[in-house]
């Protein structure tokens, strides 16, 4: 077609490709002793506890047959 024009995506859509995936908050209770446990390893590996909480639940899919594919905030979105 000689004179169909493509559309230019808008600016709203241009600044929602380049979003960051939709973060999702999620909250447990441990014991004091399981919680002083896990500082102490987060301590001891030099990581954040958002990284020691993502590393356990890749396992726990892998355990479980699925892929690996939790993520966490970026860093400077944290």
């Amino acid at each position: 077609m000689a004179g169909k024009q493509t559309a230019k995506p808008s600016a709203k859509s241009a600044l929602k490709a380049k979003a960051p995936p939709a973060v999702k908050f999620m909250q447990t209770r441990l014991t004091e002793p399981s919680w002083k446990e896990l500082q102490l390893l987060r301590l001891e590996v030099g990581e954040s506890m958002q990284t020691l909480v993502v590393q356990a639940l890749n396992d726990l899919l892998v355990k479980h047959g699925r892929k690996p594919v939790i993520a966490g905030p970026s860093e400077d979105e944290a």
